[in-house]
């Protein structure tokens, strides 16, 4: 089971993947962005060669990341339709099944058998995939003020990745193999069952006996 998982998540990440790749392609970076991110390294070669002190660097820096980001809105939109609608919407339709689950026999259910949630889906792969990061960082874009958006960003920013480590030791140390992503969306991973296969072989075997 723990190969079927690895080998769902690699083929759910490359599906990602190859979406922000199209969206780059469709989508490329204007010189004016270009110009921003170079503005961007320049501050960054500023502050650690002590030129600025970290204030300014976070005044200056924030100020020109927002207007990258502001510049980057469309893109930054596209992901999350797409993300929503791969990660929330298909598997909550789908008996819990992303394109990766189904290639590889598995499918997202409720640890407690019940009904599975939209909301069950968004905590679990906000934590795996970053969706909550994608999310806030459209809302925040839309709500904060430039050296907000940067400050609050990266907090989320290293949140996720906090999270998504100490998700991955879970599943490696925890007996039940249950990942932070499972625990806290109550969420689990379990084999497709044929039902119709499943019914036939209990009255073959009921036949027999």
């Amino acid at each position: 089971m723990r190969i079927k998982r690895i080998k769902s998540f690699m083929i759910d990440f490359l599906i990602l993947l190859a979406f922000f790749f199209l969206v780059q392609v469709m989508i490329p970076k204007t010189d004016y962005v270009k110009k921003l991110e170079a503005e961007q390294n320049t501050i960054m070669e500023d502050y650690f060669a002590h030129r600025i002190h970290f204030q300014e660097y976070v005044s200056l820096y924030g100020d020109v990341f927002y207007e990258s980001s502001l510049e980057g809105q469309i893109p930054y939109l596209l992901y999350l339709i797409f993300m929503l609608c791969y990660f929330i919407v298909l598997p909550f339709f789908w008996k819990g099944r992303t394109i990766g689950c189904y290639v590889c026999g598995v499918q997202i259910e409720r640890f407690d058998q019940g009904p599975l949630h939209p909301w069950q889906l968004f905590i679990r792969y906000s934590i795996v995939f970053g969706l909550g990061y994608v999310f806030l960082n459209n809302l925040f874009l839309l709500l904060l003020p430039s050296s907000y958006y940067f400050i609050c960003i990266s907090i989320v920013a290293v949140f996720q990745f906090v999270l998504a480590i100490f998700s991955m030791m879970t599943v490696i140390f925890r007996k039940e193999k249950r990942g932070l992503h499972e625990l806290l969306s109550n969420t689990e991973i379990t084999k497709i069952i044929d039902k119709k296969k499943y019914e036939k072989k209990n009255q073959e075997v009921e036949g027999k006996g």
